[in-house]
């Protein structure tokens, strides 16, 4: 019998903390100096915060919001996918990393094997990349949706009530 699966114990945040997250969301790039004064802080604790934060893994890193629109996709689709008997996952998903045009991946569970969030510039771009994947990726079924607009939930939510 295997292990039980437990949780991991939860990063305790405080309101600052709270705050610093949501305004290194906003702004990756501000300074301690400019953090500090929104938070009351000096720059010295600001930091200290700053690095437990990603000591702790909370905050993993800072990154930039490209518009893929600006690229040319202009059309994504959610592509449910099912592999071929006795294909490898892994080997599956080290060959959607060949694929630029496969934007996320989420080995799933239920009736499919994957979830695929795909961006492309013309529908036949898109037949072409689930050509590919059933050709070349040992996909068996690919059944795909194409998005007509996306819902704007605010990523930081999760950090309560808090949150300035």
């Amino acid at each position: 019998m295997s292990a039980p699966i437990s949780r991991p114990a939860a990063t305790r945040l405080d309101a600052i903390d709270r705050a610093l997250l949501t305004l290194l969301a906003a702004d990756g790039r501000a300074t301690y100096h400019d953090l500090a004064r929104q938070v009351r802080l000096s720059a010295n604790a600001t930091a200290d915060r700053i690095r437990r934060l990603r000591r702790d893994g909370l905050l993993r890193g800072y990154t930039a919001d490209i518009d893929l629109r600006r690229l040319g996709m202009t059309l994504y689709a959610l592509t449910s996918i099912r592999l071929r008997e006795g294909v490898d996952r892994r080997r599956f998903e080290r060959d959607l990393a060949t694929l630029p045009q496969v934007l996320y991946a989420a080995h799933t569970t239920g009736a499919y094997d994957y979830e695929l969030r795909i961006g492309c510039g013309s529908p036949e771009e898109l037949e072409a990349v689930v050509d590919r994947l059933k050709d070349r990726c040992g996909v068996r079924e690919a059944n795909s949706r194409v998005v007509l607009g996306e819902v704007e939930l605010d990523p930081l939510r999760v950090l309560g009530p808090d949150s300035p």
